[in-house]
């Protein structure tokens, strides 16, 4: 696989082997990119959501600034810009957001601006929202607050 070029003298031999391999002289390593969540007037909206997993229960008060999918359970106070509560997903408290799908069971109130009901969720409190769109087969149980 390798091979060792021949020599043409066995005087410079010795200066051969010294400067037989090329200096390494690594690159400066390349600045670091400012991250999108330093500084909250550059701040955007994380790429991935927070995920509560199916079999995981949360108990207590969950805020994010990004995409929150609840496949598990929730009892309390759900805050983020998105939530999407999976058809595994159930939530027991209240639900603020900007959007929000429903294609599991939300046991409590919905503040939000756009709501989408799925056709096998089920919604059981008040909603407060600025469109709604309930697909055929959705159930909603409560008052219907038109912000």
């Amino acid at each position: 696989m390798f091979s060792k070029k021949p020599n043409d003298s066995e005087d410079n031999s010795s200066e051969n082997s010294q400067n037989q391999y090329p200096e390494y002289n690594p690159e400066p390593a390349a600045e670091p990119e400012q991250s999108v969540y330093e500084g909250s007037s550059n701040r955007i909206n994380p790429t991935k959501p927070s995920i509560i997993s199916e079999g995981f229960e949360f108990v207590g008060t969950i805020t994010s600034e990004g995409v929150l999918n609840i496949s598990g359970v929730i009892k309390g106070k759900v805050t983020a810009k998105s939530v999407l509560v999976d058809s595994t997903g159930l939530v027991e408290g209240e639900l603020f957001s900007d959007q929000v799908m429903v294609k599991g069971k939300v046991l409590g109130d919905i503040n939000c601006d756009e709501l989408n009901i799925g056709p096998l969720a089920e919604v059981d409190g008040s909603v407060s929202y600025e469109s709604v769109h309930i697909q055929r087969g959705g159930k909603i149980k409560g008052h219907f607050i038109k912000k």
